[in-house]
């Protein structure tokens, strides 16, 4: 079978024998694109499908999304709902409208199985996304919609291959591990490959490849984005609970998540579980999808029951527990430090800086020796110049050989950090008028010493302006700040100087207070 670039078999990209995407969800997507489409026009083509529209107008009439008055018209439904949305529930509605609904003679895919884990997923992934105050809900109810759209793939493209996958998964759709053990990849890689050729909003693809708890987090993914791969994954695990025999192991997993992460407390999650029922009921009528027959409140009794054994006679299991504590907990050192990082350089960002600072204060004033506060802040020299004549990826290299030189020659206790745009700021607590010249003078020289050698073999230089302050006797953010202001007043003293030079000045306490 033909590889792709991406590792994935050719005929699962293109997914041959699944029907392309119909007239209007194509329209629907280049619209999506299109942020000045109004609503009218967005009216106009979803009322093409009859089908589709009636189902829209149902769905903003549902327990889901309604939000005061019935809802009668297409326009009035985007009015309310707001035209993001209703372009993704289109979205929704149209493409699983074209998809299987069931498999050939002697298919061991369970169709009604993966629509069931389907439904259950998108309303779980929207309600938790609601529940959590994540604003992409609607982003998460089409993921969750279309995150198992690989298995798809695979039934209907590779039907005798993913058969030995299907053996191995006892009844239940197989986990993503469990492909990528028999397969190599597994049906997120799948699914989000085929969503991008069909041209899906980039973050309904990054977050589907982003379900699987036991994988990684996609680096291209903001804060937000991160929070609604952990709330798919969450979804995923409520699925489970629902509709699959491992209920005990998911039920344990959407609890430790949703507590460490989110804040949401065992009792708070179970009562969500029972509560979607009406959701998903409601949902499937308009999906033409079974329901889980069972009602949810035995669901989770069954769960609990499960996770109890499991809690009593598998070591194992508390042994992954521990594992999983931990993997949630370096998630969130790893989230908080690269929230004080800049992502370019690598270095503290502004965040951080005024984390520091405040920090400093604190340990200065219960230091017996007092001492003098000393802020420098530099500006590199002509940076639109190197923006406009090399381009912004030359400017970037500069900003990243800054953020060096000032960790190569800063003392150890000074911290540094990139202030916005092409200013760097650095913190030298107990600084002597002396000291506060000298690492000055210190950064500037080194950063005119190095040389930046671009792909093409150009050799630039680089040169910074500086400008410094210190006082005796600093002990508030707000006398801080004043030192800081001065810094900045001396930076552009150096500038008008004929910048490539430091100017810095010492401040008596008074005129820090003033």
């Amino acid at each position: 079978m033909t590889q792709t670039a991406s590792g994935l078999p050719s005929a699962l990209i293109h997914a041959e024998n699944l029907p392309s995407p119909p007239a209007v969800a194509v329209e629907v997507l280049q619209l999506t694109a299109d942020e000045s489409v109004g609503i009218e026009e967005l009216a106009q083509v979803l009322a093409r499908d009859p089908a589709l529209a009636a189902k829209l107008l149902k769905l903003s009439n549902s327990s889901l999304f309604r939000r005061g008055a019935e809802v009668a018209s297409l326009e009035r439904a985007t009015m309310m709902l707001g035209i993001k949305t209703v372009k993704l529930m289109a979205l929704s509605f149209s493409l699983t409208s074209h998809l299987p609904r069931a498999g050939g003679q002697g298919s061991r895919f369970d169709y009604d199985s993966f629509w069931r884990h389907s439904l259950v997923e998108s309303v779980s992934a929207r309600s938790l996304s609601v529940l959590v105050k994540n604003r992409m809900s609607d982003e998460a109810f089409l993921a969750g919609l279309l995150g198992r759209l690989g298995q798809l793939a695979m039934a209907e493209c590779m039907a005798e291959t993913y058969d030995e996958v299907l053996e191995r998964s006892a009844g239940d759709l197989p986990e993503a591990d469990e492909e990528r053990r028999i397969l190599g990849f597994d049906h997120l890689s799948v699914g989000a490959a085929l969503l991008e050729s069909w041209g899906m909003p980039a973050v309904i693809s990054r977050v589907v490849r982003s379900i699987d708890p036991r994988g990684t987090l996609d680096e291209e993914l903001d804060p937000i984005e991160e929070d609604l791969s952990w709330i798919m994954r969450m979804a995923r695990a409520t699925t489970t609970v629902l509709c699959d025999r491992r209920k005990g192991p998911a039920l344990r997993f959407l609890r430790e998540v949703a507590t460490e992460r989110f804040g949401v407390d065992e009792e708070a999650m179970d009562a969500f579980i029972v509560g979607l029922q009406a959701g998903v009921a409601e949902t499937a009528a308009l999906l033409s999808v079974e329901a889980p027959d069972e009602p949810h409140e035995d669901l989770l009794r069954q769960a609990r029951d499960q996770l109890m054994q499991v809690s009593l006679g598998a070591v194992a299991d508390l042994n992954q527990t521990a594992e999983r504590a931990q993997v949630l907990e370096k998630e969130k050192e790893r989230l908080a430090k690269k929230a004080m990082t800049d992502a370019l350089t690598g270095i503290p960002n502004r965040l951080s800086f005024d984390e520091m600072l405040a920090a400093t204060l604190e340990r200065m004033a219960g230091d017996d020796r007092g001492g003098t506060l000393g802020l420098l802040i530099l500006d590199v020299d002509h940076f639109k110049v190197f923006n406009d004549t090399h381009g912004h990826a030359i400017g970037d290299e500069v900003l990243k050989m800054v953020a060096r030189c000032l960790l190569d020659v800063t003392r150890e206790g000074d911290h540094s950090a990139r202030y916005g745009g092409e200013e760097f700021v650095v913190i030298i607590p107990h600084a002597t008028d002396e000291v506060l010249v000298q690492v000055a003078e210190r950064v500037r020289r080194r950063i005119e010493d190095e040389k930046l050698v671009t792909d093409d073999g150009r050799v630039l230089s680089v040169t910074v302006s500086v400008g410094g302050a210190c006082a005796t006797g600093v002990r508030t953010m707000r006398e801080a700040e004043s030192l800081l202001k001065e810094a900045d007043a001396n930076l552009y003293r150096a500038k008008e100087d004929g910048r490539n030079r430091s100017v810095c000045r010492r401040l008596d306490r008074i005129d820090v207070l003033r």
